[in-house]
């Protein structure tokens, strides 16, 4: 071998050993550099808060009761009329109970030596609205959330609409039921019947409720 090829190879060999050495430390500082950059898990964001609480509101206060004894659920009964042909028609009332004339067309009862106001009682009226038992429904309840503060539906049906209420006269709460009759074959309601009370008396207006809707008809 010549010295000149002795000597290119000696210069290739230099070369490839700084290469080497520059790659290792290049390497060392590449890792070092990751070493030392801080690990990242995404843009930091807000921790969603907790849900607040369902805010509680005050249960109303109301007016006291009056001081009268609450309705009993076990009474006796007598039928009674209301109407004129072809209008007219029978329904049962509670033994005893004193009549008050509201209208040509409509009477309440209640007992002989109760309040006349406060307490509980039962309304029968003959109605000539032109509307189904549904209609009937739909009306009261509009009237009665556009007429009383703090109105609750109990219960509702095609026929039927119970709620309670602040009465406006007395501040005192109230309940209510009232019920609509089509006679059989007809296409509107003609008969309305409603019974009221205290909350200590709902056991007992469930029951009339009951007991004169069951005796409610309309005379041939």
């Amino acid at each position: 071998m010549t010295r000149t090829v002795r000597a290119r190879w000696w210069l290739l060999a230099v070369g490839l050993l700084v290469l080497l050495v520059v790659g290792a430390a290049g390497g060392y500082a590449a890792a070092t550099l990751r070493q030392q950059q801080p690990v990242s898990f995404g843009t930091p964001r807000p921790v969603p808060a907790r849900s607040p609480s369902v805010p509680v509101l005050p249960t109303p206060s109301y007016a006291p009761d009056i001081d009268y004894p609450p309705l009993a659920p076990d009474l006796t009964y007598r039928e009674h009329r209301i109407g004129v042909p072809p209008y007219r028609w029978t329904y049962d009332v509670p033994a005893g109970w004193a009549p008050e004339t509201e209208g040509s067309l409509e009477t309440r009862w209640r007992p002989p030596d109760e309040p006349t106001s406060g307490g509980y009682s039962v309304r029968v009226k003959i109605i000539n609205d032109h509307r189904t038992d549904e209609e009937m429904v739909a009306a009261k309840l509009a009237a009665v959330e556009d007429g009383y503060a703090d109105v609750r539906v109990v219960g509702q049906t095609a026929d039927t609409l119970s709620f309670s209420y602040r009465d406006p006269g007395t501040d005192r709460l109230r309940f209510n039921t009232f019920q609509w009759f089509t006679p059989t074959g007809g296409a509107t309601a003609e008969f309305e019947m409603s019974v009221v009370g205290r909350q200590v008396d709902v056991d007992g207006l469930e029951q009339l409720l009951d007991h004169v809707a069951t005796s409610v008809r309309k005379l041939p």
